[in-house]
């Protein structure tokens, strides 16, 4: 199956469910999130997160063109978009943390499991959000095998990968974990659960 959610004025709450504390607006056909979201609550996840409506996947390619719109470094340092994929509940999720930034806590894929976030791939050497430009941006999930990779703009290898099988379905969406992003021509393909 195949969904491409419209961005059309009004649709926010039919094609989208929005969790965390961050704001949410459709405009100009694209989704943004114009207020950060503020980490809270008893574990450590992101907390802006707004999931495309449809069924539980299993297999996913979830494609989406993303753009931070937080201050540029040096005076947002760690900047941030997410790509979620099988989200299960708000403690039950893969994310992927695409950042100005490379660290630990950054610039990574991550589960959360019913407990603080933690960091299933190798540390990747490629921030892509060092800019307010747009950035194509693939996430390929094969439920089977629980590999996870990201690709990124014209680059021909994966710029993360993780194998994890802790979660074998989910939706997909997108967020932040503490910043304001932009996210518009997104592309879900998959089958369902």
């Amino acid at each position: 199956m195949t969904s491409r959610p419209t961005f059309a004025p009004q649709s926010l709450d039919k094609e989208w469910t929005l969790d965390g504390t961050g704001i949410w607006a459709l405009r100009d056909g694209l989704l943004a999130l114009v207020t950060a979201g503020k980490p809270g609550g008893p574990i450590r996840r992101p907390s802006a997160v707004a999931l495309v409506n449809g069924p539980n996947l299993t297999d996913t390619t979830f494609e989406v063109e993303v753009r931070s719109t937080a201050a540029l470094p040096p005076v947002t340092p760690r900047r941030d978009a997410l790509l979620v994929a099988a989200y299960q509940s708000p403690t039950r999720f893969y994310y992927v943390h695409l950042s100005a930034a490379r660290d630990d806590v950054h610039n990574g894929i991550f589960l959360v499991n019913d407990a603080d976030r933690r960091r299933i791939d190798s540390r990747s050497e490629i921030a892509p959000l060092v800019d307010q430009e747009w950035h194509r941006v693939r996430l390929v999930r094969t439920a089977a095998t629980g590999r996870l990779e990201v690709h990124v703009d014209e680059r021909t290898e994966p710029i993360m990968i993780a194998t994890d099988k802790t979660l074998g379905w989910g939706r997909v969406g997108v967020g932040s974990f503490d910043d304001t992003a932009e996210f518009r021509h997104v592309v879900v393909t998959g089958t369902k659960k």
